[in-house]
C-alpha cells in the first residue's frame, strides 16, 4: 500500500483489523474466551476481496512495468497494444516471448517477497507455440512448472486456437446432462420442466421437457421448434439455441464494429482490421475460427436495424429479428396475463393446439384404448367432447360460469365454443382476468380428473371441482383481481 500511494492513516487502518483479529468458539450454547488469530484475517472477512485487489494492482504494475526492460520482448500477438499479461481476481495469464519468461517469474518473485503470495506451481501452467521441443523442456526444467497442453479452461471457458471439436465440448454436454439429471429427482410438471431450459444440448432440454428424463428420445406432443417460437406466435417463448448463438455471433460483430474499449475489439483491429472498413474487408482468413465467424455475421447486422435506445438488449433484438414476424394467434389473449398456475397454462397450451393425449388420438397411432368418455361413459372421447359436449364437463362449467357472474352459452360445434372463449377473454378488464384464470385452471382440473379415473380408479363430483378452481383462483388472484373475486360468491 505504501509503494501504491496509500496514506499512512489508512494504512494503520488496515494493519489495525489484520493484527488485531480474535476468534470465540461456541461451547455448549456459550462463546469462550476470545483468542488471537495467528495469520490475520479469516477466509471470507469482508476485507478480503478489497486487499487482495490491492495486492494484485502491485502485481500488474510490475508487470507493465516490464514494458520500459530492455531484454523485454512481447508475445508475437500482443506488442501492438502491449499486453503482457491478463488478470481476474486469482486467474492470470503471462504472455510473452521465450526469452522474457525470466524476467516475468522475477516480477512474481518480487511479488512474492512484498506480500507472501507466491503461485501454486501444482496448479500453473507453460503454454509453448511456435517453440521447439528441446527448448520447452528445458523452460519446464529450469523453472519448474509443467507444460500444459490446448484447450485449457480459464474463467471456465475452453481456450484454443482452432476450433472446438465434439470431443472438447463434452465436458460441457455432461454437466448439462448431470444437472438434467438433478432434476428428474424432482415431482415436476411439463410447465415445472419448461421452466428449466434456457444440437445436443438442446435435444437433451427437448427430451427432459417431454419424458423427465436425461435421456435422448424423439417422443413429443408438439414440435421443438413451436415452443420455441413467441407466445403470440402460439408459442412458448422458450429460447432456441441455435438462432441465438448466431444472434450472439452479430451482437459480437456489433461490438466490433461500433464500439473500442475492449481489449478484444482493440486487439482484433490492430491485427486484422489494420484501419480498414470492417463492412467491405475481406474475412481474414489468417485469423481464428471464432474471428471469421464474428466477421461472417456483418451481412445480418446490414440486414437488420438495431436500436440502441431505451437501454433495449440488443442480442435479444437481433434473436427476434432473426425468428422473424411469425402470424398471432387469436388466441394468445390465454397466454397472456393470465395468473393461473403454470401448470394450468400449459395444460391449457396443450388443449388449445389439440396435443392432448386423448383416446381418439392413441387409437389412430395404433394403440389398445379404450375409447368411451371417462366422465360421462356416453360417447367416445376426443379434446371437442371432453371439454365442451361432456355432461359431467358442461355441469362444472355451468357452476364456474354462474359464479363468475357470467351467461351460460352452450355451442354447437368447436369454432363457436372458442370464438365465445376468445370473446370473453379479450381486454385488460378483471372480468377479462378472471375468466382467463378460471377457463386454464378448468381446463386442468378436467384432464386431471380424466387421468384419476382412468389410472387411480378414483371419481369426484362437478360441485367439487368447480369449488376445486374457485379455491385456486382465490388463492393466485394478484391485486388487480382480488377485489372482484371478494365479490363473487361461490
Amino acid at each position: 500500500m505504501a509503494e501504491l500511494g496509500f496514506p499512512n492513516r489508512f494504512q494503520q487502518w488496515v494493519l489495525a483489523c489484520v493484527k488485531t483479529v480474535s476468534y470465540s468458539i461456541i461451547i455448549n450454547g456459550e462463546p469462550s474466551e476470545p483468542f488471537p488469530a495467528a495469520k490475520g484475517l479469516r477466509q471470507g472477512d469482508p476485507m478480503c476481496p478489497f486487499l487482495f485487489a490491492i495486492a494484485m494492482e502491485y502485481l500488474s504494475r510490475c508487470l507493465n512495468g516490464l514494458k520500459k526492460e530492455r531484454g523485454f520482448k512481447y508475445h508475437l500477438r500482443c506488442s501492438k497494444i502491449g499486453i503482457t499479461h491478463l488478470s481476474f481476481a486469482d486467474d492470470l495469464l503471462l504472455l510473452g516471448d521465450v526469452t522474457s519468461i525470466t524476467h516475468l517469474l522475477q516480477c512474481l518473485n518480487h511479488f512474492y517477497g512484498a506480500s507472501g503470495l507466491r503461485a501454486n506451481q501444482e496448479k500453473s501452467s507453460i503454454f509453448f507455440g511456435g517453440v521447439t521441443h528441446l527448448a520447452s523442456e528445458e523452460i519446464v526444467h529450469k523453472f519448474g512448472y509443467p507444460s500444459g497442453e490446448l484447450p485449457v479452461k480459464y474463467l471456465g471457458v475452453p481456450l484454443s486456437t482452432k476450433k472446438m471439436s465434439i470431443a472438447q465440448w463434452q465436458p460441457l454436454i455432461e454437466k448439462m446432462v448431470a444437472r438434467i439429471s438433478l432434476w428428474t429427482g424432482k415431482k415436476l410438471s411439463y410447465a415445472g420442466r419448461i421452466y428449466k431450459v434456457p444440437k445436443t444440448i438442446e435435444a437433451y432440454c427437448r427430451s427432459y421437457v417431454w419424458s423427465g428424463e436425461n435421456v435422448i428420445t424423439r417422443r413429443s406432443l408438439a414440435a421443438w421448434d413451436k415452443i420455441c417460437t413467441p407466445k403470440s406466435a402460439g408459442g412458448l417463448n422458450i429460447i432456441n439455441l441455435k438462432v441465438w448463438n448466431i444472434a450472439a455471433s452479430t451482437k459480437n460483430y456489433w461490438n466490433l464494429a461500433n464500439k473500442g474499449d475492449k481489449m478484444w475489439i482493440k486487439w482484433i483491429h490492430a491485427y486484422y482490421i489494420k484501419g480498414r472498413q470492417i463492412s467491405d474487408m475481406p474475412i481474414p482468413q489468417q485469423a481464428s475460427w471464432l474471428v471469421r465467424k464474428v466477421v461472417e455475421a456483418r451481412s445480418l447486422v446490414e440486414a437488420i436495424q438495431i436500436q440502441t435506445k431505451n437501454n433495449r438488449s440488443i442480442i435479444r433484438q437481433i434473436y427476434y429479428k432473426l425468428v422473424g414476424q411469425l402470424p398471432r394467434m387469436d388466441w394468445k389473449v390465454f397466454m397472456f396475463g393470465n395468473d393461473a398456475r403454470a401448470k394450468a397454462k400449459f395444460t391449457m397450451w396443450l388443449y388449445i393446439q389439440d396435443r392432448m393425449m386423448t383416446s381418439d388420438r392413441l387409437a389412430r397411432w395404433g394403440m389398445q384404448v379404450d375409447t368411451k368418455c371417462v366422465l360421462c361413459q356416453s360417447c367416445d372421447e376426443s379434446r371437442n367432447h371432453m371439454f365442451v359436449e361432456c355432461e359431467f364437463a358442461r355441469s362444472m362449467w355451468k357452476r364456474l360460469l354462474k359464479w363468475i357472474q357470467r351467461r351460460t352459452f352452450w355451442a354447437t360445434s368447436w369454432d363457436q365454443h372458442w370464438k365465445w372463449e376468445i370473446e370473453n377473454a379479450k381486454g385488460k378488464s378483471s372480468r377479462a382476468s378472471v375468466f382467463k384464470m378460471v377457463y386454464a385452471e378448468a381446463i386442468h382440473t378436467i384432464w386431471n380428473e380424466r387421468n384419476l379415473r382412468i389410472f387411480e380408479k378414483q371419481s369426484r363430483e362437478a360441485e367439487e371441482l368447480a369449488r376445486n378452481v374457485a379455491c385456486v383462483c382465490n388463492v393466485r388472484a394478484t391485486t388487480q383481481t382480488r377485489i372482484l373475486m371478494q365479490q363473487l360468491r361461490f
